[in-house]
């Protein structure tokens, strides 16, 4: 740990002045790929619960005092596929500069939903697909699916005219519960681990009698507890549930589905080298999209000035590239895309809020006095409060990010989707506005002016910037007396050994989301127990709450539980919302004509069988 003198720096850093392209898709939108229409009787609660169409979303974001304007200075590549490029591949390969996942993986089972979805969605498929134009969940590898009226059990009918990569045969719905069942390995560090133990069994042999193929074109999934979100984890939006082959599992192993996985994805795997690349080639018989390239390659850069330094030289055409650097991208010819929808959450999540109930036992006995400690001072409100207060949102938002961030209330939440309450916007300046003098008096009256803080530096992909924007907080935090150090960590050290044993005391870190229902972030945020992750909610009613929205299949019922929780994280000053952004990626448009992707998917872009080559 080091206590840094970074205040000129965090000055430095604070100064940029960022000119941001974010021209997207302004071309008329085509129709997403043809799909097949449901040919059974359809239940979809999340159907409730899906991003709107992207102008949906900006008309329902209310006006705020953070600048909503997104300033366009070049002009964005198009390139609408014409009925003959629809059948024909135009391009050699696509190379993609990206930053190194945090688990670097072909298992799905093995890391966090941003990872496999990074890596593993290219080559696989899940069962339910996401529409590229409004992030809605529509028919893939099912056709349609439909729910009990108490959200116990879920169909899925499926498609029986798609193969596996290679010879392994055709995708059948013995291939699905194989592939849940990977989730729950005793090796398995998934999102979704937790989750699939508590509504399918902690064992294979018990899940496998709960997700149970019909006959090849049915699968069913009865779950222990009710759950209205079953189609959304079958689509992977935020999620590991991806589709491998049964066929290949039981021939080879688990070594060599990891080594060489055969999958339904539109791009087929072909090779990676650890924090070199990962190589995939095209599915020419893809059932959705064959991509308009001959191959793709994720090329793996953790230095920021070098990604860009790729898409100058035309090493690579598409590139993860940090905000603060989109200007020296946009004067040397490339071009900034964002995605359709507002993509990424950005806050601070304050640790050791947990449960007064949840005050043992440890995970293991490496962890001692783990949860919820009578004596933290993150416990207090009025100390979350003076948290609050310290942060200057504006500056955050006009320096590091170019003045694109909407406003954000309460992490988890956005205005567009159910259980939002306008409440939150109105009292937000009151409740959360900088206030540096009014931050201090909090910290005095509570007791705990001067209190030791350590400040966790991270990052994940698709926000560059949450390290600076930590440095910042130093400065913020500091200036109202905080006895602030730091400690840079790797995000996949900081799940380790922080969160996940319950050991956020005297912490707190940035972090990321996607736009994705809020019943999903409280599952990682504020729910307590093994589906918890973070567990930053000190009232026991969350858990009640949590339960009657996510068990619930009336979307009303649904929407007033998912509020009344909201309502206890913006009074109680759960975490720090700072800022709603799009999704960026920056393009050579001399090599990329269209590239369209939703957003709301935990990755920082997808959709890539769909990115065009610029018209010659």
């Amino acid at each position: 740990m080091v206590r840094p003198t970074i205040l000129a720096a965090v000055a430095a850093a604070l100064l940029l002045v960022i000119g941001v392209a974010c021209g997207g898709t302004s071309q008329e939108q085509t129709a997403p790929a043809a799909q097949s229409q449901p040919e059974q009787p359809q239940t979809q609660p999340q159907e409730q619960q899906q991003a709107p169409a992207a102008e949906q979303a900006t008309a329902a974001d209310p006006p705020t005092a953070v600048p909503t304007v997104i300033a366009t200075a070049t002009p964005s590549p198009t390139n609408t596929p014409t009925a003959a490029q629809e059948t024909t591949a135009l391009g050699g390969t696509l190379r993609i500069a990206t930053i190194p996942p945090v688990q670097q993986l072909t298992g799905s089972w093995l890391g966090t939903t941003t990872s496999a979805n990074t890596q593993v969605r290219p080559f696989t498929d899940p069962l339910v697909h996401t529409d590229r134009f409004d992030g809605s969940l529509v028919p893939g590898l099912a056709t349609s699916w439909k729910a009990n009226e108490d959200g116990t059990q879920w169909t899925f009918f499926l498609r029986d005219d798609v193969d596996f990569h290679g010879e392994w045969g055709p995708f059948t719905a013995h291939d699905v519960p194989t592939s849940a069942a990977l989730i729950i390995r005793e090796d398995a560090i998934a999102t979704d681990t937790g989750l699939f133990r508590g509504l399918f069994g902690d064992t294979e042999e018990e899940l496998l009698t709960n997700i149970v193929a019909l006959d090849d074109n049915t699968v069913q999934f009865n779950l222990k507890t009710p759950n209205s979100l079953m189609d959304f984890f079958a689509g992977a939006q935020q999620g590991n549930l991806f589709v491998y082959s049964k066929n290949q599992y039981e021939t080879d192993g688990i070594e060599q589905l990891q080594e060489n996985p055969a999958g339904v994805g539109p791009w087929v795997f072909e090779s990676r080298t650890i924090d070199v690349n990962v190589k995939y080639t095209r599915n020419d018989d893809h059932y959705r999209r064959a991509p308009f390239f001959q191959a793709m390659e994720y090329v793996l850069i953790p230095e920021e000035t070098t990604r860009l330094a790729q898409l100058q030289t035309s090493a690579v055409q598409i590139g993860e590239v940090s905000r603060e650097l989109h200007l020296d991208a946009q004067s040397s010819g490339l071009a900034v895309l964002q995605s359709e929808l507002p993509s990424i959450q950005v806050a601070f999540i304050i640790g050791g809020i947990y449960n007064p109930e949840e005050a043992g036992p440890c995970l293991t006995e490496e962890f001692q006095n783990c949860f919820y400690q009578p004596d933290e001072p993150h416990l207090n409100p009025m100390v979350r409060e003076a948290i609050n207060r310290s942060i200057n949102r504006q500056e955050i938002n006009e320096q590091l990010f170019g003045g694109i961030g909407r406003q954000h209330t309460v992490w988890g939440y956005h205005p567009a989707l159910p259980g939002y309450n306008p409440r939150w916007t109105e009292e937000f300046d009151e409740k959360y506005g900088f206030d540096p003098e009014k931050a201090r008096q909090l910290l005095q009256e509570s007791g705990y002016e001067g209190y030791k803080l350590k400040l966790l530096l991270t990052e994940l992909p698709g926000v560059p910037e949450m390290i600076p924007m930590g440095e910042a907080a130093f400065t913020y935090l500091s200036n109202v007396g905080i006895d602030v150090e730091t400690e840079a960590i790797k995000w996949s050290d900081y799940r380790a050994k922080y969160y996940r044993p319950g050991k956020t005391h005297g912490t707190i870190a940035a972090t990321r989301g996607t736009y994705r229902p809020a019943d999903i972030t409280l599952r990682f945020y504020n729910r307590s127990g093994g589906a918890g992750f973070w567990r930053t909610s000190v009232d026991p009613m969350t858990d009640i709450l949590y339960d009657t929205a996510t068990q619930s299949v009336d979307p009303e019922v649904k929407a007033q539980a998912l509020s009344d929780l909201g309502d206890l994280k913006f009074d109680l000053y759960s975490e720090v919302p700072i800022v709603w952004l799009p999704a960026q990626i920056v393009v050579a448009p001399a090599a990329i004509g269209e590239m369209v992707w939703p957003g709301n998917i935990n990755a920082s872009f997808t959709h890539t069988e769909y990115i065009t080559p610029a018209a010659q």
